[in-house]
């Protein structure tokens, strides 16, 4: 249950629970821009985008970020659930795959003859760059 000023928190996955946590405030990505929630807010269900979930305050000391793509996020009373696709911590992304990726995609998107999926091409280049600016804000 929640503390009071609170609200309860489950991040998970189809491969892990990645944090149940009582938190002061939830942000999430959603597909057009991100969202915040905190005690008290509207019952919701929204599509999750490309970016970074971040958790603060309750019981959390220091803010909690994890890298996200795609799922839900639901909200009903003081119970937040997120459903991810994906869900990485800072220290799990291979910052040298993520670019590699990169430049698959942009490779990708510079086609000009032939059929290429410029949506999942576009796709994979936002993983790919959310993950490098989230994994190494500093690397680019």
């Amino acid at each position: 249950m929640a503390a009071s000023g609170a609200i309860q928190v489950d991040l998970l996955s189809p491969a892990r629970v990645m944090a149940r946590v009582s938190a002061g405030k939830i942000i999430v990505p959603g597909i057009n821009g991100e969202l915040g929630i905190l005690p008290g807010h509207a019952a919701l269900v929204s599509e999750l985008g490309v970016g970074v979930l971040t958790l603060a305050g309750g019981d959390i000391k220091e803010g909690q970020s994890y890298f996200v793509a795609g799922g839900y996020v639901e909200v009903a009373g003081d119970h937040v659930t997120v459903l991810v696709d994906v869900v990485e911590k800072r220290e799990e992304i291979n910052l040298d795959r993520a670019e590699k990726a990169r430049a698959r995609a942009l490779a990708i998107l510079a086609k000009r003859e032939g059929e290429v999926d410029y949506p999942r091409a576009q796709a994979a280049l936002k993983r790919a760059e959310q993950r490098i600016a989230f994994a190494a804000p500093t690397r680019h």
